[in-house]
């Protein structure tokens, strides 16, 4: 297939993402890092850059890869150029949907989809905690997507504070909790705290001041967090939200919390429960006829996207 590369479009893209895309040498040091290609071997960055400095702009906005895409920002993170993948990723979205390529209320739905998806890391992690997940076939899937999780550590027995050891005291200060407010701004980032019932930083880092130690140790959603730094980086009070679940994680291994062999049970889990999701997406995206694009040129749907950019 002959593709006629676009100079012009690669520079609109290049101004409107602000991806710095042109700075990118596929190294495939995103591919490496991307936690949904390493679980499915479906999402390529590297490849969504390239798209995006040939000019080759229909080809982008039509590729299921864009909503692969988990929005950790891992790949932003990785690059030595500074290329930011992820940011090109959500800029096509949002050019996809306003051009037309995909209707709004699919949008809706595709960010529907993934808030409930966290209930299925959530079971899964739960049950990689003791044996191993297994193949998770229709009703289960949907089970699990249309079921809330309990709100389980509403309640704690006040008998339960301030019982945690003083090597979690000591890894409070490293990463600086002392200075949170709870102000939310890490949840507020966080790529996974659609259901703040499944995952919410902000809690979590609640209950390590209250010392919720065993509760927090023996709770699936600690295992939920993509190591992506947004609460790291988001926090005014320089709280470093991320190393902080980090170290949770490494006690609730260490002190055998989780049964042994969980973290290679958990990886075999969500390439399980990862290529389910990739299923789900394009059966979402393939019921959109391709009638619903409009019939309108590239450079006219850039310069759309750029003033919705700018507002």
């Amino acid at each position: 297939m002959h593709a006629t590369i676009n100079p012009r479009m690669r520079r609109i893209i290049q101004e409107v993402s602000r991806a710095d895309i042109t700075m990118c040498w596929t190294c495939s040091s995103c591919d490496g890092e991307c936690p949904m290609n390493i679980a499915t071997q479906r999402l390529r960055p590297q490849k969504i850059v390239r798209l995006a400095n040939l000019g080759l702009v229909e080809d982008l906005l039509s590729l299921p890869e864009i909503w692969y895409c988990l929005t950790c920002r891992r790949c932003n993170r990785v690059c030595p150029n500074l290329v930011k993948p992820e940011t090109l990723v959500r800029y096509a979205r949002t050019a996809a949907v306003l051009g037309g390529y995909v209707p709004y209320e699919t949008g809706r739905e595709y960010y529907e989809l993934i808030r409930r998806f966290q209930r299925v890391r959530w079971q899964a992690a739960r049950i990689c905690m003791q044996s191993d997940l297994g193949e998770i076939e229709g009703v289960q899937w949907g089970q699990c997507l249309e079921t809330p999780v309990s709100e389980s550590l509403a309640c704690v027995s006040s008998n339960a504070f301030f019982n945690y050891a003083d090597s979690l005291k000591e890894d409070s200060k490293t990463a600086g909790l002392h200075s949170c407010s709870t102000c939310g701004e890490c949840s507020s980032v966080c790529p996974v705290a659609g259901e703040r019932s499944v995952f919410d930083p902000r809690f979590i880092f609640r209950m390590v001041h209250l010392g919720l130690t065993d509760e927090l140790l023996r709770s699936p959603s600690i295992w939920l967090c993509l190591a992506c730094g947004r609460c790291t980086d988001a926090c005014s009070q320089q709280v470093d939200g991320c190393g902080m679940i980090r170290r949770l994680q490494e006690i609730s291994v260490q002190e055998a919390i989780v049964a042994e062999g969980f973290k290679w049970r958990w990886q075999n889990a969500q390439k399980i429960i990862y290529s389910r999701l990739i299923e789900q997406i394009d059966a979402l995206f393939g019921t959109v006829p391709k009638t619903s694009r409009l019939p309108q040129s590239p450079e006219f749907l850039l310069e759309k996207v750029v003033v919705a950019t700018d507002l």
